[in-house]
């Protein structure tokens, strides 16, 4: 499957944040974790996959405050199926103030405790193929991109 026929989807949250941020993941590659620093919002998030070349790890997107959470690993049979999460404001700045990521395991999160309002997606079909938004000290949007089942 390629990249070619994903589908992003309009991310949640603020205009704010330095800098636009995307994580694809690679053709022939498996999402094996996520890492995430969180206090009362979304500070920062990363991925981890495996493919060909080995395990790799994408730079931290977001800032460096909140506390460290220890990656959370996928088992060799674990995929996102859907993730959750809050939209609120925090010192003027509309930020993602929670987020948990359900994959056919298990819920991770929630990460961020600030209340605000509520969105969520799932796929039944097809699969998370990456995520991008923007980001500054915090995560100020997320969106997915989605892989249809053709």
């Amino acid at each position: 499957m390629s990249a070619s026929n994903a589908v992003s989807v309009t991310p949640w949250g603020g205009k704010g944040g330095s800098q636009p941020w995307e994580f694809i993941l690679p053709d022939g590659a498996r999402l094996i974790g996520i890492s995430v620093r969180s206090g009362v919002v979304l500070d920062s998030i990363s991925f981890t996959y495996k493919n060909q070349e080995g395990t790799q790890t994408t730079r931290p997107f977001g800032g460096t405050g909140g506390a460290p959470y220890e990656t959370e690993t996928f088992s060799n049979d674990e995929f996102v199926i859907g993730i959750s999460g809050r939209v609120g404001s925090l010192n003027d700045l509309t930020v993602i103030t929670s987020l948990s990521i359900q994959t056919n395991v298990i819920t991770y999160g929630p990460y961020g405790t600030n209340p605000g309002v509520d969105f969520s997606i799932g796929v039944n079909e097809g699969k998370f193929l990456g995520f991008y938004g923007r980001c500054g000290a915090y995560i100020d949007s997320l969106g997915v991109i989605l892989q249809p089942k053709i």
